[in-house]
């Protein structure tokens, strides 16, 4: 850890909290930042290696009263934290699987591994996640649980309780908190949901024990529709026989990836991509319900070997800051009639189910199909309004209750 004087603050003051973050945490998993602002209080990235260190960082935290992130520096974190230390926590070292339960059919984890090296081992033990395969592959296990990224990218809030079986949890204060591996019904409120897309504002996610199934060789099919109504039908008929499915999606092409389209083989004519992910083997019964519904109505197309559907269409999730919004099955009809054969450019409805999906629409895209969906995701983002601002209080609440000192990434104002 670098020792070299920062721009502006005190020396004696940096140096003390240096110190005392060496005490819990190894000089080398402890990094001064500065490439933002350093600002009085000082600015750490730190690795902790252990949920021991992570408990004690905490802890410290709450004392000295520093902010904790789980995040990568912004600018603007200065200025918000004033005087008190900014602690930036890094999980990579966090990465080890701690268990593989064969008879329970699950395996539990240290969140810090990455999406694609869990697959990786699980696939050598002859498992598999049941997690969709998505781009998000070299994001940390803990990132795609505290933000919900279980589709690739969603809503702010989402759910996952299908493969998340229990949690271990580092609560604001440092109190560890761990649910039980054991059915719903018998274990009381479902203590994940609290922390499952709160992106680490109630608690730090450093354990997770998800489901495993047996390893099949993974597949996504992709088939073109002349429209969202041909591509809303060919999905539901899916659903309604009752497929086995990871993921459904349907998209088009933002405006900055018309050579994605090209490549993948959507068209003037086809312009909109219904996207399926069977659940295990591309022989099994769920690729030949998709053969029955899909193929034989929609046009089949093949993607270049390695090449990412979402990459060459869509921008990255991480960059993805349009509204989203949950649609039933009805109003997304409802749409695709308004819209007849005009598609507009970057839609995506992802999260699909037996009762809906989820509505978004790129940013940079104009014309009269656009309007309409962007008309369409107003009026339900007013139909949810009420709604969402208590559970904005809920939050809110719950935020004050569980981290009184605004300890562990407090919101920016």
């Amino acid at each position: 850890m670098s020792r070299t004087q920062p721009p502006g603050g005190p020396v004696s003051q940096l140096e003390a909290t240096e110190a005392a973050l060496c005490a819990i945490i190894p000089a080398d998993q402890i990094e001064t930042q500065y490439d933002m602002e350093q600002g009085p209080g000082g600015a750490w990235s730190i690795e902790p290696a252990s949920e021991i260190e992570l408990v004690e960082l905490l802890r410290w935290a709450n004392a000295k009263h520093a902010v904790v992130y789980t995040r990568r520096a912004r600018r603007g974190d200065a200025a918000a934290c004033g005087l008190r230390p900014r602690l930036y926590l890094r999980s990579r070292r966090m990465k080890r699987i701690v268990d593989i339960d064969i008879v329970s059919g699950t395996v539990t984890v240290q969140t810090g591994i990455s999406m694609a090296e869990l697959q990786r081992e699980l696939e050598e033990r002859g498992f598999s996640m049941g997690f969709p395969a998505r781009p998000w592959r070299q994001e940390p296990l803990g990132a795609v649980l505290s933000a919900a990224l279980d589709s690739h990218w969603g809503p702010r809030y989402g759910a996952m309780e299908e493969q998340v079986v229990a949690l271990g949890v580092v609560l604001p204060d440092g109190t560890v908190a761990h649910s039980r591996a054991a059915p719903r019904k018998a274990v009381g409120p479902d203590f994940d949901r609290l922390f499952l897309g709160s992106r680490g504002r109630f608690g730090i996610v450093f354990q997770a024990t998800l489901r495993l199934f047996a390893h099949t060789a993974r597949s996504a099919s992709t088939h073109g529709a002349p429209s969202l109504a041909a591509a809303l039908s060919a999905a539901r008929r899916v659903f309604e026989l009752g497929a086995d499915l990871r993921a459904v999606e349907i998209l088009t092409a933002a405006p900055d990836r018309t050579w994605g389209r090209k490549r993948l083989g959507l068209s003037e004519t086809l312009p909109v991509l219904l996207l399926v992910e069977p659940q295990g083997s591309p022989a099994g019964d769920a690729a030949e319900l998709v053969e029955i519904c899909i193929n034989r109505t929609l046009t089949p197309l093949t993607a270049p070997a390695g090449w990412n559907v979402h990459e060459g269409l869509l921008p990255p999730p991480r960059a993805w800051t349009s509204p989203v919004v949950p649609a039933s099955w009805r109003e997304l009809v409802r749409l695709a009639e308004a819209l007849g054969s005009d598609v507009p450019a970057g839609l995506w409805i992802v999260r699909m189910s037996r009762h809906g999906g989820h509505l978004s629409l790129a940013d940079g895209v104009d014309g009269p199909a656009a309007d309409t969906v962007r008309a369409f995701i107003e009026a339900r983002q007013a139909e949810l309004a009420v709604g969402r601002d208590l559970s904005k209080s809920l939050e809110a609440d719950l935020k004050r209750r569980l981290d009184p000192k605004g300890i562990l990434n407090p919101v920016s104002r």
